[in-house]
């Protein structure tokens, strides 16, 4: 199970890293980035991603658009 899939109580496809660009080639999958801030200063942000650190994903849960697939770093 993913990390999204743990936080919100479902089950959640894993992408193998190979295939996430074939998958946000979907203008409508949303790239969440739940990397804590140290890890976003150090390694930089993913351009067009939704950053929403995990520990924060159970209260802002409804900042993440329904009916849009969601796919998690």
């Amino acid at each position: 199970m993913s990390l999204m899939g743990r936080a919100l109580g479902t089950r959640a496809p894993f992408v193998p890293a190979g295939e996430i660009d074939e998958v946000l080639s979907d203008k409508q999958v949303l790239l969440l980035d739940v990397r804590t801030a140290p890890e976003l200063a150090e390694a930089g942000t993913i351009p067009g991603a939704l950053h929403i650190h995990l520990g924060e994903l159970a209260d802002r849960v409804d900042e993440l658009p329904r009916g849009r697939p969601v796919l998690t770093t």
